[in-house]
This record gives C-alpha cells, structure tokens and sequence, in this order.
C-alpha cells in the first residue's frame, strides 16, 4: 500500500491520520511517516486498513477546538461551579447521561 493509498484511504472514509492510526493501535507518528513515504505499512496493517472499508473507525467530533473551549471565559465558570456545588455536579451527570460521548460516536 502507497502513500497515496493511505491518503485516499483517509480521505474515502472522512478521517484524519490520528483517527487512523488509533483504529490501527499506532501512535499517529506511524501513520505521517507511512504517508511520507519515510517507512511503510505491514502487511497485517494493510489488511487492517482493507478492513476498515467495512467497518471504518467513527470520524473526529468537529467543532470548537480545545483551545476554544479553554479560551471561552464561560467553561471556566461552569467549571467552578460544578466544583462547588455537589447538587449542580450530580444532576450535570444525571443529565451527561443521557447523551452519547463524542468519542463513541
């Protein structure tokens, strides 16, 4: 499998080369190196990566960057209230429940 295969790969599938290489179990250093053409997959990763045809890896949540969310003066207020309030904490989680985590989707 090319470089250009990885790529187009990727790119079928709608995922970035960290969503790639975490369905693979690499580190994402594998991934950027096998599409630089600087080392190359096995053969068992390539019949992994033939796998994921079938069965692709759940594509990256998009939205608001972590640094966004961090920047946002209004995450760091609900942040301390959650960490005041035991009430508030219990029913955020009551709430979180009932949504699926970003991850997973």
């Amino acid at each position: 499998m090319t470089a250009d295969d990885i790529k187009a790969l990727r790119s079928e599938l709608g995922i970035n080369q960290r969503a790639l290489a975490e369905a693979l179990k690499l580190e994402v250093a594998e991934v950027r190196a096998w599409e630089a053409s600087e080392a190359f997959p096995t053969k068992a990763h390539c019949a992994a990566m033939a796998k994921l045809r079938t069965n692709p890896p759940p594509k990256p949540v998009k939205g608001a960057s972590p640094m966004q969310v961090l920047a946002d003066p209004k995450f760091f207020l609900l942040v301390r209230k959650l960490l005041a309030h035991p009430k508030l904490r219990a029913e955020v989680e009551r709430l979180a429940a009932e949504h699926p985590d970003p991850l997973d989707v």
